[in-house]
């Protein structure tokens, strides 16, 4: 770990580029036990400081740092899909980056991650482990608008097609359907708010709200793990109480114990 770096307080990190990145970190008091890295990615209100400080009592008691990016709306719009295309404004790139500089600092690369994504960061990590599933082992995706399904016959980001954006993809749905994955919906974020994506598309496969579309997404992921006879690794979980207001996540007690077991398991 690099020298003068403080513990048990969150500290902002840039990183040189041609845009300047920046991201958020928590050293625990406890020390760094197992490599273990918590990657949180916050949604489109961009509360990346908020993410750090409201797992940091997680973070203390299983001994893991966290690493928070943060996605500027005039860099990075539509980081949610990765990008713009594939070759402007990509998301992941910049994620690496960010990885890659918590890795020098602390002494333990956050890849594979184990990490958590609300809203539209739930977006952005389903979708990274779509495109790099050997740089994900567990992830916990919280409540995302709308998701990529396993589609071969729609395009890109609804479907695994390539598009005039996003030309010659390729994956590896084996890989993927093997990352233990939980996805997390509030009890009451089945309201269609101005923030959720509305396609009469999007509707008619995936529901018509995020509790909907959560199970599913977890439903037909289990479904694709049967064909290609792979352990289902998918469930979705309801946290009682919750609206899709992040604070109202953080206010259940359990909230943040289930995102860290999930990852780290039980300590």
């Amino acid at each position: 770990m690099s020298k003068g770096l403080e513990t048990g307080k969150v500290m902002r990190r840039t990183v040189a580029a041609t845009l300047p990145l920046d991201y958020y970190l928590y050293l625990p008091e406890s020390g760094i036990k197992e490599q273990r890295v918590f990657v949180t990615i916050h949604g489109i209100s961009r509360n990346a400081r908020e993410h750090a400080e409201g797992f940091a009592v997680q973070a203390e008691r299983y001994g893991a740092a966290i690493v928070a990016p943060l996605f500027p709306e005039d860099d990075f719009p539509r980081y949610q899909r990765l990008g713009n295309s594939v070759h402007e404004g990509r998301a992941d790139s910049a994620f690496d980056r960010i990885m890659h500089d918590a890795a020098e600092l602390i002494g333990c690369d956050p890849l594979p991650l184990r990490g958590f994504g609300f809203s539209g960061g739930g977006q952005f990590l389903h979708r990274y482990a779509l495109f790099y599933p050997r740089r994900v082992e567990r992830m916990v995706v919280g409540a995302p608008g709308w998701y990529t399904f396993p589609d071969p016959s729609q395009r890109y980001p609804l479907g695994l097609r390539s598009s005039k954006e996003w030309p010659r993809l390729r994956f590896n749905p084996v890989r993927f359907l093997s990352i233990p994955t939980v996805v997390l919906v509030g009890e009451e974020d089945d309201i269609r708010d101005e923030d959720l994506n509305k396609s009469r598309r999007i509707d008619a496969v995936q529901g018509l709200n995020r509790v909907e579309r959560g199970r599913r997404w977890v439903h037909a992921m289990n479904a694709l793990a049967r064909a290609y006879q792979v352990p289902a690794q998918f469930r979705c979980e309801i946290i009682p109480n919750a609206s899709h207001a992040y604070e109202s996540y953080h206010a259940h007690p359990a909230f943040t114990e289930r995102v860290f077991t999930h990852l780290f398991g039980v300590v």
